[in-house]
């Protein structure tokens, strides 16, 4: 493709994903959509993915980098800096656009200059390509999106963008790791309009656990994620204002935070950090039973 002038640029990050990108690349192609620039980040694989990349660049017109280990927040950056569209997409290595995604995104931006951001549902797939969920992503129940982003679970793999919205609130934050793309639905949802196409436009890929696409060992990898959580969290916390809505939802959120980091400390035999993760869980969330179960395991000896 490689289009000189392109209207819409494509971000894909991509870290051990050698036996996917080219799929993600055809599902681009097949939009039959002109105009259109297609930008690969590869953040330090090393499974072969260079090879792949290289064979694409001749064969498909990608553009793409290398750059050391980094998380998908520095790798999306690194794609949007070298952009050139005037609208952003970002797309998965391992997930694919279905036939239309692109074309009813566009319909939708060009006749609605108000809307920032138009993203669609999607299904999940699992490895053998059995259907696991299909997702309204404009009503999401999930009480953090319903508070903070209108209901509005804007996938990265479904988000088209205009870049003057995304050059209003910045890219997104490289110190995240596991929430950025939560983080970034938020603050563009404080700026613009959203759309959604109600219609399964995109299939993302739930790979098995201990995939290889791992950079770290299990508990490192669990550590920056837990470390990102609390910081996007604290982030949302020291807003000036919050409605009872968004309090509610924010203290259920941080409940989920503190049960997941007592299930981790228990996976390190670390019982003590354990039953005090499980405590502030209780804290945050006193009528929720899972809290109370979890202490009562680790308070047997």
């Amino acid at each position: 493709m490689g289009a000189r002038n392109p209207i819409v640029s494509v971000v894909i990050p991509i870290f051990n994903g050698a036996p996917f990108v080219a799929k993600a690349v055809e599902s681009i192609l097949a939009q039959g959509v002109a105009g259109v620039e297609i930008i690969v980040v590869d953040d330090g694989s090393t499974d072969g993915t260079q090879a792949v990349l290289t064979e694409l660049a001749m064969t498909a017109g990608i553009v793409w980098f290398q750059q050391d280990h980094g998380g998908p927040a520095r790798s999306r950056n690194r794609g949007i800096s070298e952009a050139l569209g005037e609208f952003l997409a970002l797309l998965d290595c391992d997930d694919v656009w279905l036939p239309g995604k692109l074309e009813a995104q566009l319909a939708i931006m060009q006749a609605r200059p108000a809307v920032g951001v138009v993203h669609t549902d999607y299904e999940v797939v699992d490895e053998q390509g059995r259907v696991e969920e299909r997702a309204r992503a404009r009503q999401s129940q999930e009480p953090l999106v319903q508070a903070f982003a209108g209901g509005h679970t804007a996938l990265p793999s479904t988000l088209l963008m205009r870049r003057s919205v995304l050059d209003q609130v910045g890219a997104l934050d490289p110190e995240l790791y596991g929430s950025e793309d939560s983080d970034l639905t938020i603050r563009l949802y404080t700026v613009t309009e959203f759309e959604c196409v109600d219609q399964v436009l995109v299939r993302k890929l739930q790979r098995g656990h201990g995939y290889r696409d791992m950079a770290f060992d299990e508990t490192t990898h669990w550590k920056k994620v837990l470390a990102s959580r609390r910081r996007f969290l604290e982030r949302l916390d020291q807003r000036p204002v919050l409605t009872s809505e968004q309090r509610m939802a924010l203290d259920r959120e941080w409940a989920n935070f503190f049960l997941l980091s007592g299930l981790v400390a228990e996976r390190c035999a670390q019982r003590t950090e354990a039953r005090q993760q499980y405590i502030q869980a209780i804290r945050k969330a006193p009528f929720r039973l899972r809290g109370y179960t979890r202490l009562l395991r680790v308070l047997r000896p």
